[in-house]
């Protein structure tokens, strides 16, 4: 589960009040994020196809109930264009509608997950990657916090992770599901090794010293 943000207010974001309706783009096409990931252009047609409008909440709350509801979402050449409606009797969505009135909230994030043939790999710097497909949209949040590096990771299935068999995968794993940059998850791993390698050597060591001890006292008795 991933998550993207893009300032709406930036988009030509418009607002309709009294019918409670606002209009921006949920994602971008051809930029490089700060993750070094670049959407392309046609990445959305499955979703879209699918039929399923994805869910809007504020803040990707999906503790909470939906703030509203997202009526259109299409591709054009800047992006994924959505329009949402503000639920009226809603608490929430009113304070939504108030900050975006306001200017105070002008962001919206999804949140996506894509399969191993959604994307490659950039060879032309040291992380990212070039998304042509998102195999799932769960949702399309509003958010007061529109910047790249405010994603997070939402959930880490169990057999996500006894799944991973190597070095190599335990990297793309940090990178896909927890987002970590390339040069980040190697990183981390270089310092799982060397901690592990530290643990083992004090364990070696600390099991030596008792057989040593074991000897020892094996000697003194045969005297």
């Amino acid at each position: 589960m991933e998550f993207k943000d893009f300032d709406i207010k930036a988009a030509e974001m418009k607002l309709d009040a009294d019918k409670r309706l606002f209009t921006g783009y949920a994602s971008t096409f051809g930029n490089t994020d700060s993750y070094g990931d670049t959407i392309l252009p046609g990445a959305y047609k499955s979703v879209i196809a699918g039929g399923q409008m994805p869910v809007m909440f504020y803040g990707h709350d999906w503790s909470s109930i939906p703030i509203g509801k997202w009526l259109t979402m299409q591709e054009d050449e800047k992006g994924l264009r959505v329009t949402g409606q503000l639920t009226r009797g809603s608490a929430k969505a009113d304070e939504v509608l108030a900050a975006l009135k306001d200017g105070s909230v002008s962001g919206l994030s999804i949140g996506f997950s894509i399969d191993k043939g959604d994307y490659e790999e950039k060879t032309d710097s040291a992380y990212g990657r070039t998304i042509k497909n998102i195999s799932r949209l769960y949702e399309i949040s509003v958010v007061a916090l529109p910047a790249d590096n405010f994603a997070r990771v939402t959930e880490v299935r169990a057999e996500d992770i006894a799944g991973i068999k190597t070095i190599r995968e335990l990297e793309d794993f940090l990178r896909d599901s927890g987002r970590f940059s390339r040069s980040a998850a190697q990183g981390l791993i270089a310092r799982c090794k060397t901690l592990f390698k530290a643990q083992r050597d004090a364990e070696a060591e600390e099991k030596a010293a008792q057989e040593l001890l074991m000897r020892l006292k094996n000697f003194e008795q045969s005297l």
